[in-house]
C-alpha cells in the first residue's frame, strides 16, 4: 500500500469515527437525580436544620392576640383599722387590631413564599453541582476517547513504519517520533482519568449512584423560546431567578414590617375584664366592668433612630438588588456571547478539518523523500487529528453551554 493511499485511509477512518461518535439531542429527564440529591441532603446528619424540620411546623402564633393574657390583682385596706378594704381582679387581653391582623396575614404569605424560594434555591444549587459533575465527566470522557482513537491510529502507523524500518526502507528515528507522540497521549490520559474520577466522586456524593446517565442533554427548555437575546426578554427571565425572587420577597417582608411599626400596629388593643369589691362596716359594693385601650394612630410610631436604621437597610437592600441583577444579567450575556463564538468556531473547525486532510494527503506524496519531509508530514498528521478532536469537543461544549445558560437563568433540572 502506498503512503498516499494509507494516509487517505487513515483520514477516512477518523472521519467515520467522528461521525459515529457524535452526541445527538435526546430527551432525557434528569429531575429524578435532583430529587435524589435533595433527599440525601435533607437526611444527612451534617444538615442540622433540614428544611422540613418538624420543629418549624409546630411553631404558630395566635390569630387575635399579640401576646399572652395577663391577670392583675390588687388589694387596698384602710390604715386606721376601720375594716374598710378594696380588692380588684382584672383579666387583660392584648387584642390585635384589624390592621395588624391584615399585616400578619401578609407576613404569613410572604414567609410561605420565602420558604418556597429557599427550597427553589436549594434545587438550583444542587442542579449546578449535578450539571458540573456530569458535564465535567462527559468532556473528560470525550477527550479520552478522542485520544484513544488517536493512539489507535498511531499504533497502526507504528506497525507499518516498523515493518518498513526492519526492511531497511525507513530510519528508526521515525519510530522514535511515533513513540514520542504516544508518550504525550499517555500523559494526557492520566490527567483525564483524574478529571473523570473527581467528577464521578462529586456525582456519587450527590446522588449515591455509581453511573452517570448517558443522555444528559437538556432539551426541555429552548433558549429561543426564553427570548434571552432581547433586553426585555432577559429581564423577564431573570426576574424569575430564585435569588432575585428571594431578594424581592425579603424587601417586601421588610416593607410590611416597617409600615406596620410606623402605623403603630404593633401596639395592641387591650381589653380588660375587671371585678371590683369595696367592703366596709356600713356597705359592701361589688362591680363588674369592661375596659378597652386603643392606641391613637396620629403621626408616626417610629423614633428617628428606628427610621434612620430602616432607611439605611432599605438603601443597602436596593444596592444589593441592583448588584444581583447586574451580575445575573452579565453572566447571562457572557454565556450568550460564548454560544455565538462556539458556533463560529464550529464552522471554522469544519473548514480546518477539510484543509488539514488535504494538506496531509499532499505532504504524504513527498514524506518518503527525506527525514525532514517525514517529520513535517507527521506533525501535520497530528494537527489534523487534533483539529478533528476539537470539532467533536466543540459540539459537546455547545451542549454543555446550554446547561450553563439554564443554570445562569435560575432554571433547575
Amino acid at each position: 500500500m502506498s503512503a498516499v493511499k494509507f494516509s487517505i485511509k487513515i483520514c477516512l477512518i477518523v472521519a467515520l469515527a467522528i461521525s459515529s461518535y457524535s452526541y445527538g439531542a435526546t430527551n432525557n429527564d434528569l429531575a429524578p437525580l435532583l430529587q435524589l440529591s435533595q433527599s440525601r441532603l435533607n437526611k444527612t446528619t451534617f444538615n442540622a436544620m433540614p428544611l422540613n424540620d418538624n420543629r418549624s411546623v409546630q411553631l404558630s402564633s395566635s390569630t387575635w392576640l399579640t401576646g399572652l393574657p395577663s391577670i392583675s390583682l390588687s388589694y387596698l385596706g384602710e390604715l386606721d383599722n376601720s375594716n374598710i378594704y378594696e380588692q380588684e381582679v382584672s383579666l387583660n387581653l392584648p387584642i390585635k387590631s384589624f390592621s395588624l391582623h391584615q399585616s400578619d396575614n401578609q407576613l404569613k404569605r410572604l414567609t410561605s413564599s420565602l420558604l418556597e424560594q429557599q427550597v427553589a434555591l436549594q434545587k438550583l444549587y444542587l442542579s449546578g453541582l449535578l450539571r458540573q459533575s456530569m458535564w465535567d465527566y462527559r468532556i473528560a470522557f470525550v477527550k479520552s476517547n478522542q485520544l484513544q482513537r488517536k493512539a489507535s491510529l498511531l499504533e497502526k502507523l507504528y506497525v507499518q513504519q516498523k515493518q518498513l524500518s526492519n526492511a531497511g526502507e525507513f530510519p528508526k528515528v521515525n519510530l522514535l517520533l511515533l513513540d514520542r507522540e504516544r508518550v504525550d497521549i499517555d500523559l494526557a490520559q492520566i490527567e483525564l482519568k483524574q478529571q473523570q474520577d473527581e467528577a464521578m466522586a462529586l456525582f456519587q456524593s450527590l446522588t449515591g449512584l455509581s453511573e452517570i446517565p448517558v443522555n444528559i442533554e437538556e432539551n426541555g427548555h429552548n433558549m429561543a423560546e426564553l427570548d434571552v437575546q432581547s433586553t426585555h426578554g432577559a429581564d423577564v427571565v431573570l426576574m424569575q431567578h430564585p435569588l432575585w425572587q428571594l431578594q424581592s420577597l425579603q424587601q417586601q417582608f421588610q416593607d410590611v414590617m416597617m409600615t406596620s411599626q410606623q402605623a403603630g400596629e404593633q401596639d395592641p388593643w387591650t381589653v380588660s375584664l375587671t371585678a371590683k369589691e369595696t367592703a366596709g362596716d356600713l356597705a359592701n359594693d361589688q362591680h363588674l366592668g369592661v375596659g378597652i385601650s386603643i392606641p391613637l394612630g396620629f403621626g408616626s410610631a417610629l423614633s428617628q433612630r428606628e427610621l434612620s436604621v430602616w432607611q439605611k437597610d432599605y438603601q443597602d437592600q436596593r444596592i444589593n438588588s441592583e448588584r444581583l441583577y447586574l451580575e445575573l444579567k452579565n453572566q447571562s450575556q457572557k454565556l450568550l456571547s460564548q454560544q455565538h463564538n462556539l458556533k463560529k468556531q464550529q464552522a471554522l473547525l469544519q473548514r480546518g478539518v477539510s484543509l488539514s486532510r488535504t494538506i496531509t494527503e499532499d505532504l504524504a506524496k513527498v514524506k518518503d523523500q527525506n527525514q525532514m519531509g517525514y517529520e513535517i508530514w507527521l506533525r501535520r498528521y497530528m494537527d489534523a487529528l487534533d483539529t478533528e478532536s476539537r470539532l467533536v469537543l466543540n459540539q459537546v461544549a455547545q451542549q454543555q453551554l446550554h446547561s450553563q445558560q439554564l443554570q445562569a437563568l435560575g432554571i433547575s433540572l
